[in-house]
Order: C-alpha cells, then sequence, then structure tokens
C-alpha cells in the first residue's frame, strides 16, 4: 500500500510535463518545467517499485538509479526560476550547479559515497546518505535560497499586477518545494513516511497552472515578433518617401507649368500643392517615429538579459546630440529644445542607443506637455556627482499633479486621451536606468515645471563596479525643491 503514492505521483509528473509541452510549446520556459516533471517522475516511479521488493541486488540498483534523478531536481527548478526572472547572469552559476550533479551522478554510478546502500523501514527500503550526500543537501538550500532572492527581486521590480501575482505563485511553490526536503532526514536514518512528493506535486502543480493561466512567455514572444514584422514595411516606405521626397518637386514644377500654358486645369485647391511639397517629410518623420517605437520595443525584450560586463564608456553629450538628431521634430520644435554646455569628458557606463531611446521618451511627453499648455520649452543639462554621471530634463510646461506623479513610471499608466499613449515610455526609461546601474527620478510642480533627473554610473566608478540591483524601486521625488522656472 506505501507504493501507491509515488506510482500516483510519478503518473501525476508525467501529466504535469506533457500538459505544459502541448499547451505552450517547447520555450526556454517550458523545457525545465518539463526537466523536473520528467526527474520527478522517474524518481517517485523507481520508489513505487523499491517500496515493494525484496531482493537486496535489485533494491541497491533502484536506490542509485532513483537518487541519480534526484540530484538533478534542485538544479532544474532553480533553472526554471532564472527563466521566469529572465537573469541571464545567473547562467555561469546555473551551468556550475549542472557541473556538479554530474561529477556527483558520476561518483554516484561507481561508489557508495553518495548514497550507501539503503535502509529498511516500515513503509519499506529507502537510500541512506552516503559520506557526500550532504555535499547534494547544501546545494539545495542554497539554489533554493537562490531561487527565493531571484524572484523576490523580481516581484520588488515589477509594477504589474499580473506579474506580481504570478510570482506569488512561484515562491508559493518553492516553499512547498522547500517543505518537501524533509524526506532528506529519511536519509540519515529518521523513520517516518516520506511525503516530500505530495508536496512536490503541489509545488509543481502550482507552476503547471500559473505557466499556461499567465502565458509566461507568450506576450514577449509575441510583441517581438510584430515588431520585427513591421520593422521591414517601415523601411521599404520610408524608402520610398525619400524617392517621393526626391522627385516631387520637380513634378510639381512642370505641373505648374502646365496649368500657366493652359495645357491642363488646375485641380488642386488653394494650398494644397503646397502641402503635397511636404508630403514625404511628414510621411518620413512618421516613419521614423514609428520606427523608434519598434527599435524601442525590441530592446525592451532584453533589458532583463543585459550583462553589465558588456557595457562600454560612452559620451551622454554625444547621446543627446544623436536624440536630437534622430528625433522626429515637427515645425518649430526643435527651437523649445536647449542644450546647456556638456563635457565632452562627461561618461557613463552603459548602452548609448539605450540612453538615446530615454531621451526620446523624455523628449516627446515633454513636448506634449508644452503644446497642450501653449508655450513652453525644453532645457538638457548634465554634470558629474558623486561618480555618476547626472542628466537633468527640465520643462517649463503644465508640470503633473501630485496624485499622478506617484504613478508614472508604472507600466500602462497614461493620462492621455485614447490613442496618444499606451503608458509605457516612461516605464520603459525607469528599466533601462535599472538595468544600467541607474535611478530615474522626477520632481515636478503643477504649472511651474517639470525635471526628471537621470543618474548613470561613470566608468570606473564604485557604483559601476558594484552588482546592480534590478529589484530597486523607482525613486519618485515631491514636487516643491530645485525648479526651473
Amino acid at each position: 500500500m506505501y507504493s501507491i503514492l509515488p506510482a500516483f505521483v510519478s503518473a501525476l509528473f508525467l501529466g504535469f510535463g506533457v500538459y505544459v509541452l502541448l499547451t505552450e510549446g517547447v520555450t526556454r520556459l517550458s523545457l525545465p518545467f518539463a526537466a523536473m516533471c520528467g526527474t520527478t517522475f522517474v524518481w517517485q516511479g523507481t520508489w513505487a517499485f523499491l517500496f515493494q521488493i525484496s531482493e537486496p541486488g535489485l533494491a541497491g540498483a533502484l536506490v542509485k538509479f532513483g537518487y541519480l534523478f534526484i540530484l538533478f531536481l534542485p538544479t532544474t527548478f532553480y533553472h526554471f526560476v532564472i527563466e521566469v526572472t529572465t537573469r541571464r547572469s545567473e547562467r555561469p552559476l546555473l551551468f556550475a550547479s549542472y557541473g556538479l550533479c554530474i561529477v556527483l551522478a558520476m561518483v554516484l554510478a561507481v561508489s557508495d559515497e553518495v548514497v550507501s546502500g539503503y535502509g529498511s523501514f516500515f513503509f519499506g527500503k529507502y537510500p541512506r546518505a552516503g559520506l557526500l550526500h550532504p555535499v547534494h543537501v547544501v546545494q539545495t538550500v542554497l539554489l533554493a535560497l537562490r531561487s527565493a532572492w531571484l524572484l523576490f527581486a523580481a516581484r520588488r521590480q515589477t509594477h504589474a499586477h499580473d506579474r506580481r501575482k504570478l510570482l506569488d505563485l512561484c515562491l508559493l511553490s518553492l516553499c512547498l518545494y522547500g517543505i518537501a526536503a524533509s524526506d532528506y532526514a529519511v536519509n540519515y536514518g529518521v523513520a517516518f513516511y516520506p511525503v516530500g512528493a505530495v508536496f512536490i506535486a503541489l509545488s509543481l502543480g502550482i507552476l503547471a497552472v500559473t505557466i499556461v493561466r499567465y502565458g509566461l512567455m507568450r506576450p514577449y514572444l509575441l510583441a517581438a515578433t510584430v515588431a520585427h514584422e513591421v520593422a521591414t514595411p517601415l523601411a521599404a516606405i520610408g524608402m520610398h518617401a525619400e524617392e517621393i521626397g526626391n522627385v516631387l518637386p520637380e513634378l510639381m514644377r512642370g505641373y505648374q507649368l502646365a496649368v500657366q500654358h493652359q495645357l491642363c486645369v488646375d485641380g488642386l485647391y488653394p494650398g494644397q500643392s503646397e502641402r503635397i511639397s511636404s508630403l514625404a517629410s511628414s510621411i518620413q518623420r512618421q516613419v521614423d517615429s514609428t520606427s523608434t517605437v519598434v527599435e524601442m520595443s525590441l530592446a525592451s525584450f532584453t533589458l532583463d538579459r543585459l550583462d553589465r560586463r558588456s557595457f562600454e564608456a560612452y559620451s551622454i553629450r554625444s547621446c543627446v546630440n544623436a536624440a536630437l538628431e534622430r528625433f522626429p521634430f515637427r515645425p518649430g520644435e526643435r527651437e523649445m529644445v536647449k542644450v546647456m554646455p556638456i563635457e565632452p569628458q562627461l561618461e557613463f557606463s552603459g548602452s548609448d542607443s539605450l540612453i538615446v531611446f530615454v531621451l526620446f521618451n523624455l523628449l516627446k511627453n515633454a513636448l506634449f506637455a508644452i503644446h497642450s499648455s501653449g508655450s513652453g520649452s525644453v532645457q538638457i543639462s548634465a554634470t558629474s556627482e558623486d561618480g555618476y554621471c547626472v542628466l537633468r530634463f527640465a520643462d517649463n510646461g503644465p508640470g503633473i499633479a501630485p496624485d499622478v506623479l506617484p504613478h508614472i513610471f508604472e507600466p500602462f499608466y497614461s493620462t492621455k486621451s485614447h490613442g496618444k499613449g499606451a503608458g509605457m515610455g516612461l516605464a520603459f526609461c525607469w528599466r533601462v536606468a535599472q538595468a544600467l546601474g541607474g535611478t530615474i527620478a522626477c520632481e515636478s510642480k503643477a504649472n511651474v515645471a517639470t525635471t526628471f533627473t537621470l543618474q548613470l554610473p561613470e566608468p570606473g566608478s564604485a557604483a559601476d563596479r558594484a552588482p546592480h540591483d534590478l529589484a530597486g524601486k523607482p525613486r519618485r521625488w515631491t514636487a516643491g525643491q530645485d525648479y526651473m522656472g
């Protein structure tokens, strides 16, 4: 009768793995989950036989075979958490953990140092710990603690309700998985029926439902596919607009000559010819603006996987100049932007393209605010302060209301009317600042001014050398300090 539970759990895990693979397909997330289910399926299936056989030779072989899969289970769980939290920087530690599992598996196969035979209990036979078994136990504890830290850090970073709920369920699953580790006591001779498989079944059951219910990878893959598909026709439209812009003046000149010589009737209404002349530049401006949004969207999918070891030093002045050159200003808008003198040697450690996208978002929001109020200007400045390159982006438009200010960095939060803003621009800016090891904050006073302050580590500074914490929360500064008049 003691074999019923492991046999049932074994079949259950086979169902979990197949369910997720059939529903989600083969992804970076579904593969480690399927590995967890597969290892548990074989391990519990082996224990179902072990609990009811009496032949010593076969029992010894089953003990080693079953424990071979147990050795890999904590690492597969850790692998799953890495994919959920998109922390590619954990890969070296993950590979080291898999390497340790392989070493222990080899030792297990040729000696009794990991598992030293089996003990006989009231429910049947069960593996006995060898001299190296504590290494596996310590590995399990460390991986569980590291997984918990990654999930807590990701939870602190996100503002999306569904994402928080997803991470909460993963944390609950990890807690249940931790309770299952009580079975290790039986390996050291404590006589109780090992019910850890029940907790692992609940743990992976929650994860299976979470994967399918929240579609962990699907929204990102879909958005990335759409962005890639949109980029190609946009480039074609841009080339066509450029070609139209080159030939349109000549066509319009020929048309006007034809009308003057009464070769054709002027069918254009007053002012239409002037608008036609600017048509190509208007199309190109819209293409450039949309292309920037697409590029920013593609960049946002890789933010959580940035490796600080690949960061380089960039001039903040060059980034400001590049943003102003590429931004699709409407007539008269460029004159509203004033750049204060910036030292050419002032540099930050990170990615220049991401900072250009941040400046694009800040420019777009500032100009929108200025247009809504009817007048105003933008001022950009940068200084070096305490090991940080500090960029200040200020406008003297209508400002941000106090009840709105605490929410501006939240995804999908927008005060603009439908179709004019999705609420992702400032959320993207905050994610970039955090990914580069810096911060972004906002000070605003209604009808006076709004100042965004972006702090980025300078190359070689203590902030640049220190490991960055993606779990930091955005700083929302209150109104009433240091405003530009």
